[in-house]
Formats: C-alpha cells, structure tokens, sequence
C-alpha cells in the first residue's frame, strides 16, 4: 500500500474482460498503465487448458514486472451444469440437481474438483457458488433449491471445497436472486420481501458462507425496498452495511458485472463504477469494450482526486484485495 499512488490503488479494484484468446494491447495497457486488479474470462477467452495457461502466464508475468507488482485474479464462472466456460473443467451437474440430493459432501466434492482444474490453468478465482435461493428468472437450476437452510448448508460446503483447492470463491448474488421475475442483465429486478423474509429466506445462505470463510460475496444487480428503496445492492450503502455489519463480512465485496442493464440504468458503466465505490464495494467487474474500460478508471480516479470519494474510502478496499491476494497462490502452485 505504501508504493501506490491513488491511480494504482483505483486499478486493483478493476477486473476487467480480454478482446480475445491471447493477450492483446488493450489488456497490456490497463496492466501496465492502470495497474488493474484481476481479468475475468468468458468462454470466447478460453479453448483449452495450455491456450488458457499460454493467455494467462504472459498477464501475470507483465502485472508482476510492473510496479508495485502486485499478482491478478484471474475469473470465471464454473458453477457446474450449462454455467460453465472452461473447457478443459470436467462436467459437474447443475447445483439444482446437487442440492436435491441434499449431501453436502457432494457439493463439497464437485467445488474442490472444479477448483484444482481450474488452478491448472492459472484460473484462481472462481466466481460460484451460487447461494440464491429459489428458481427465479436467470437462475433457474443454478440454486440449489427453495429451503435457504439447504441451500446454506449446500453453499458452505462448496465454499470448503474450493478453499480446500486454494481458489478463491465469491458467494452470488447478494442479497437474493433467486425470487427475482427478470434477469439483471436485462433490467433491475426488484423484490418486495419485507424485512423479516430478507433476514429469514434471503440472507441465510450468505451468512453461512461467510462463516464458512468465503474471501468474496457479489453484490447483485438487484433493488430490495427493504434494504435500499432507490439503488441496487451492486450500487447501495445500505445493502453494502448489511453485508457487512449485519452478516459480519469483512473480506473483498465484488459486484456484479457493471456492463449489465440493470447496473447501468439507462448510464454508463463509469457512472456505475463511482456509485460501486462510493456505496463500499471493493472490487468491479467490468466486461465493456476496452475504452469503456478506461472510462470507468478514469471515472473513479477523478472522483478521487476531486474529494467526491474520500481517498480513505479506496484504500480500505484496496486492503481488503491485497489481504485476499496475500492468503492465496495467485501464480497457481497451491495455497501459502
């Protein structure tokens, strides 16, 4: 922390897409210039386990030449059943028919199997498990089911699993998607449970996986009146302080990916990014063309340097990431 500068502390709460299959000048800038926290890959990114290793390696070599040399994470959504974009990760089945089964051990099992082969590659972050509860639009079988005490038990254990892997798992998607009747891609979802159904069906699982030792939750693109009737939780104070004082969560708050609609709002991802940092989370997914990209950056730089977010207020996230990055082997030889 004491190396870096406000717009090296801004770049490590960025993790950002790549053009395509092997590193590219749009990805080396952000590295080099912009000292960019992590890079999450979509299935376009990745046709084999060496392909991916051979994108991998050359970005995490350039991210520790270049001060203050601080490892990536590298991302991916691997949650088993039709979510799932690694190639060479063998097939798991979706988490509704795991959790029908009702044997933690298994969720634990299918985790820690995905986590090591991913790891192969240099994938060190896996943004899974799933702990929504219920079959609502966009998660559909990705829940493990409609019992939040199941579904807790379930999600614990794959965050075991995946720490039993040395990967880093984010618990998705805060505070609830599963009652959700649109898909946050498309627009904002809003659900109207009242306060006593948000502490008794929405938030279990994400307080047992945050006992668990989860290192990351995604705060999802989603509007909860009872927490925070005008912002969604990606973008909320009030939902950020519920995650942390209410569930006691004192690890890296991730949002969901910033080039969604329903965190867009009819804006841009750059404005999402500045109420992001505003509202408390500590890192931004960021899936936009390379010049949008920039533009958040430059969005949440400027706002620092112009005291409309309190440089404080970026360097406990900033914190919060190294103390993750700290715990793991982000080169991909196992645990410290």
């Amino acid at each position: 922390m004491s190396q870096m500068s406000v717009r090296d502390m801004v770049g490590q709460m960025f993790v950002v897409s790549v053009g395509g299959t092997e590193p590219d000048y749009h990805i080396e800038k952000m590295l080099r210039e912009r000292n960019i926290g992590g890079v999450i890959l979509f299935g376009y990114n990745m046709r084999s386990e060496e392909q991916v290793k051979s994108l991998v390696g050359p970005l995490q070599e350039l991210s520790m030449e270049t001060e203050p040399a601080v490892p990536l994470f590298v991302a991916v959504d691997q949650e088993g059943g039709s979510v799932a974009s690694a190639p060479w990760v063998a097939s798991q089945p979706a988490a509704a028919e795991v959790g029908s089964r009702g044997d933690p051990d298994e969720a634990r099992d299918i985790a820690a199997t995905m986590g090591r082969q991913l790891m192969r590659a240099g994938v060190n972050t896996d943004l899974a498990p799933v702990v929504d509860t219920g079959f609502g639009a966009a998660i559909g079988n990705r829940s493990y089911g409609e019992d939040p005490e199941l579904v807790a038990r379930m999600g614990a254990a794959a965050v075991e699993g995946f720490e039993d892997a040395g990967v880093i798992s984010a618990a998705k998607h805060f505070p609830n998607h599963g009652p959700a009747r649109s898909d946050s891609h498309a627009s904002l979802p809003m659900i109207r449970h009242d306060a006593k159904t948000l502490h008794s069906y929405d938030l279990p699982p994400f307080e047992a996986a945050v006992d668990a030792g989860v290192p990351m939750v995604m705060a999802g693109h989603l509007l909860y009146p009872a927490i925070d009737p005008h912002n969604p939780a990606s973008l909320s104070r009030d939902a950020i302080s519920t995650l942390r004082r209410d569930l006691d969560f004192r690890g890296v708050v991730i949002t969901d990916d910033l080039a969604m609609a329903g965190a867009r709002g009819g804006g841009t991802p750059a404005e999402a990014a500045v109420e992001a940092v505003e509202a408390g989370v500590d890192l931004l997914i960021v899936s936009s063309p390379p010049q949008q990209q920039a533009d958040a950056y430059d969005a949440v730089v400027a706002a620092v340097e112009l005291g409309e977010i309190p440089q404080v207020r970026v360097r406990e996230s900033v914190e919060r990431v190294l103390a993750v990055k700290e715990r793991y082997d982000l080169r991909g030889t196992g645990r410290h």
